[in-house]
């Protein structure tokens, strides 16, 4: 990927550094490495990053192709839109996203790298193993450091649908309630006073007898966070293994439900290259399913 940016008049006098890191979003870490392994071209002459600048001077940085730590592994991918920055898929239930220190295999990741043949990914939102729906991608680490100060600054919205057991408080609303690790070494969360602040926002969309349909909307990023509220709140959603009631529970396995019903619909955030907004949805498999249509 080649970036370029036009020095505009405010940026009269900066150095191509303070350019590079305010403007262009590189971190600094990625300049110091840039420095090293490719030419950073001002109106395509080679300068270095305490070069000062001009107004409509050009800038234009070759990235370094990028090579992944983990193995390429054929298999089957939804993509739901990509370009030159990103790779957006349908998650499926049952995979992990990304190689972790111990282990790096039988990922998405793995699955894209295949896919795209070569250099690497990194992945910006993260889902649970059996949560479902849109996935983002970053083809290199430029594209990852942007995407992650968006999330950073609110500026990536998520919506996520849900049948659960039962009915929340009210037909929509926030829940407001802190989340902490159950123990220190657990990979499940619990409601403690003394949890990180955790807030859900949630609306109705349908209701079907003993359960209902809801959209779910974090404002934080907690691990667990919409099925943890979802169950304090009074309403476990369907199939979870984990954040469950008894009735939740032995109602899901009436329906053959054994892991969370939980998909990510729809993401909407800044393309990192134009900044311009970009949404991207899938579609719960539990749609056509004859529990939820009644067919």
């Amino acid at each position: 990927m080649i970036l370029s940016y036009t020095v505009k008049p405010e940026d009269q006098g900066r150095t191509l550094f303070s350019v590079l890191h305010y403007r262009m979003q590189l971190s600094t870490g990625l300049i110091k490495r840039l420095k090293y392994q490719t030419e950073m071209l001002v109106d395509g002459t080679p300068v270095h990053t305490d070069y000062r600048l001009t107004a409509g001077q050009q800038i234009t940085l070759p990235l370094p192709e990028e090579t992944a730590d983990f193995p390429p592994e054929p298999g089957p991918l939804n993509v739901l839109y990509e370009d030159e920055a990103l790779l957006v898929i349908h998650k499926p239930a049952g995979i992990i996203i990304h190689p972790s220190a111990t282990r790096n295999t039988g990922t998405l990741a793995n699955r894209i790298l295949s896919y795209l043949g070569s250099g690497t990914v990194h992945p910006v939102n993260r889902l649970d193993r059996d949560t479902t729906g849109v996935a983002v991608f970053a083809k290199n680490g430029y594209v990852k450091s942007i995407l992650t100060d968006s999330m950073v600054h609110a500026r990536i919205h998520k919506t996520y649908h849900a049948p659960v057991y039962g009915r929340l408080p009210e037909p929509s609303g926030v829940i407001d309630l802190p989340i902490d690790r159950l123990t220190a070494d657990s990979l499940w969360r619990a409601i403690r006073p003394e949890g990180q602040p955790s807030r859900t926002a949630y609306e109705l969309l349908e209701e079907h007898g003993p359960f209902a349909l809801y959209a779910f909307h974090p404002l934080t990023g907690r691990t667990h966070q919409i099925r943890l509220h979802s169950m304090a709140s009074g309403a476990p959603l369907l199939g979870d293994p984990v954040y469950n009631s008894p009735e939740s529970k032995a109602f899901s396995d009436g329906l053959g439900l054994e892991i969370q019903q939980l998909c990510c619909v729809e993401m909407t955030f800044p393309h990192p290259m134009t900044g311009q907004p970009l949404t991207v949805t899938a579609t719960p498999e539990w749609n056509s399913a004859p529990w939820f249509t009644g067919n």
